[in-house]
């Protein structure tokens, strides 16, 4: 799709979503105030629909009945003080001398889950980062994994793919295994609720993305993209921008982006997102702070002329408290950190997950994985210059492949709130 083919397209979808950026999600996915009838930003009618999406899709286990898990290493308890559905939680607590805790819960038949990617609510008290394997009749198997970030709220997380056995068979799933690593002598307790399955969309989607406003957005990224008519979004720290104006050099000695040079990224089809209005550690923050630092980097892009972007967030440095969490979700729709790829719809708007600056290699193996298996990728970098910038010319030409032949779309956040939550 060329620039102004996509302009004229992205305009339309604009007016599209006037007034239903507060709209709330139903259990379907789709949000009210949104009808059939609406356009994506490629300017066509989404075909999913809530009637589109698969039957199995939803919570699979509540963890009522904890018998239904076997639990091999640790010990597995109900804490009824907490849960996301149901009266309680699964408590999984691991000792010195386990270092390795797994529960596993058999199917009575094999399952299809062609459609659907796995997910569940999680809580640790340490940091921690389980693994979510499916497990078909021959007993191949692919893993999904997440980071979890200790003390945070229980919460449903979107698992991305780690590994996959080359003869896994999605539609012969078995079994099912959460399981855990601790280092030796550590101890570990993990909560567990509402295992459930997310949605895959059609095709593969890939969305990118930069973080911190350097020039390179406008002088390396803006012409690599243009000559395939993509988008992306970038992050900005309006502090940043305005040192840059001022003519105050960067502490780091790194150009950015101008406030015109934004303006023209936008006109290009980017999206122009909040990102703080300088770029701290939001986590070593009072809350007071946090919201200044938050809602002044949004107040800035609203009044500058990026109101669309400034709905959408990424945490600096992936660093945030339960605090942040909260702010981010009062002041915007979607925020984004941490994770890895081809995962299905997004289940937690708060983690939107995407994967930094990979290199040229991974590039290749997470495009083919969201080609195949139908996920959603995100990806950003930061400045484009050395081995950074030849992976993202990788990534735009493998990308182009797999676009062309109707494989990979490529996205921007209102494309995933508007159709992709779940």
């Amino acid at each position: 799709m060329k620039r102004r083919t996509y302009l004229t397209l992205a305009a339309a979808s604009s007016l599209s979503l006037a007034g239903c950026t507060d709209a709330q999600q139903t259990s379907s996915g789709k949000q009210n105030g949104d009808d059939d009838s609406s356009t994506s930003s490629n300017g066509e009618t989404p075909t999913e629909t809530p009637s589109d999406l698969p039957d199995i899709a939803g919570t699979d286990d509540d963890f009522e009945d904890l018998d239904a898990w076997e639990v091999a290493g640790g010990s597995l308890s109900a804490d009824s003080t907490r849960s996301v559905v149901g009266s309680q939680s699964a408590r999984l607590e691991v000792g010195k001398s386990d270092q390795n805790a797994r529960l596993t819960k058999r199917f009575s038949e094999p399952r299809d889950l062609t459609d659907v990617v796995p997910g569940v609510a999680l809580a640790a008290d340490d940091t921690t980062v389980p693994w979510l394997r499916l497990v078909d009749v021959d007993g191949d198997s692919v893993e999904y994994r997440r980071g979890i970030a200790p003390d945070m709220p229980l919460m449903r997380y979107n698992f991305g793919v780690d590994t996959v056995a080359k003869g896994f068979d999605a539609a012969a799933v078995s079994e099912v295994h959460l399981q855990l690593w601790t280092a030796e002598g550590d101890r570990r307790t993990v909560w567990f609720d509402d295992f459930h399955f997310t949605p895959r969309p059609d095709t593969g989607k890939v969305m990118l993305q930069f973080d911190d406003n350097h020039v390179t957005d406008y002088t390396k990224a803006l012409p690599i993209l243009e000559e395939y008519g993509y988008p992306a979004v970038t992050f900005v720290n309006p502090g940043r921008v305005e040192a840059e104006m001022d003519g105050v050099t960067d502490p780091g000695g790194y150009p950015r982006v101008t406030l015109d040079q934004l303006h023209e990224l936008r006109d290009a089809g980017w999206t122009v997102s909040n990102h703080c209005y300088n770029h701290p550690h939001l986590s070593q923050l009072d809350a007071n702070a946090q919201e200044a630092e938050i809602v002044r980097g949004k107040e800035w892009l609203e009044s500058n002329g990026f109101e669309d972007g400034a709905r959408y967030f990424a945490y600096p440095h992936g660093d945030y408290d339960e605090t942040t969490l909260e702010l981010v979700e009062k002041h915007h729709d979607i925020g984004f950190g941490g994770g890895l790829p081809v995962q299905g719809y997004t289940t937690n708007t708060r983690l939107t997950s995407r994967i930094g600056e990979p290199s040229a290699e991974r590039v290749e193996t997470e495009l083919e994985r969201t080609a195949e298996m139908r996920g959603i990728t995100k990806i950003f970098y930061h400045r484009l210059e050395g081995a950074d910038l030849e992976a993202f010319e990788t990534l735009v030409e493998t990308l182009h492949e797999y676009e062309s032949r109707g494989e990979i779309d490529v996205i921007l956040p209102r494309d995933l709130e508007r159709e992709f939550l779940f």
